[in-house]
């Protein structure tokens, strides 16, 4: 029970720093990866639990950024690019395509871990500025969908409920944001 609450704690604090960065211009960085790093670390814990590997590797990772970003470790010197990242999601494409059309059933296990991946690697990108906010927020969304069959079937309700409302707030600011961009006065 204890973990169950401690996941819907992360949950609750992702989603208010989600929408923090998804509704406001200028955020405050400190606040936003200290946010994630809290939010991460008791996911992590939850995770472990419910044996949802997927949801321990995305919240690991987006904690080690964290802590990274927080102690001012100069991430812009890690060998990371756009390209990379879009070579690596059409790999997942073509094999998630390949396993459907072989098995005439999507593999969730690996549309998990195409979720798992584009969380990452799109913090990663975001963190160290590879990446804008407009991009963030739409592989955000793809990614929280992608992840739900998998906590889904992991019974892993925290982090199911956090993806169902993450995807739904990463959506609203990325529409947000792209109207933004094409206002004309």
């Amino acid at each position: 029970m204890i973990f169950v609450i401690l996941g819907w704690f992360g949950t609750i604090t992702y989603l208010v720093n989600h929408a923090y960065i998804s509704l406001v211009k200028q955020h405050n960085k400190g606040i936003y990866y200290g946010a994630n790093l809290l939010a991460a670390t008791v996911l992590v814990i939850s995770s472990l639990v419910s044996d949802s590997y997927q949801a321990v590797v995305i919240n690991g990772f987006w904690a080690l950024i964290s802590i990274l970003i927080l102690t001012k470790v100069d991430l812009q010197r890690l060998p990371v690019s756009r390209r990379l990242f879009n070579a690596v999601l059409a790999l997942f494409a073509v094999a998630i395509l390949y396993q459907s059309v072989v098995n005439a059933a999507l593999d969730i296990r690996l549309l998990g871990w195409s979720s798992a991946f584009v969380f990452s690697a799109s913090y990663l990108l975001f963190s160290v500025g590879k990446m804008r906010i407009l991009l963030y927020l739409l592989c955000n969304a793809y990614a929280a969908f992608a992840l739900l069959p998998q906590v889904w079937l992991d019974q892993n309700w925290p982090v199911f409920g956090l993806e169902i409302c993450w995807g739904c707030i990463s959506l609203y600011g990325a529409v947000r944001r792209y109207n933004e961009i094409h206002l004309i006065d």
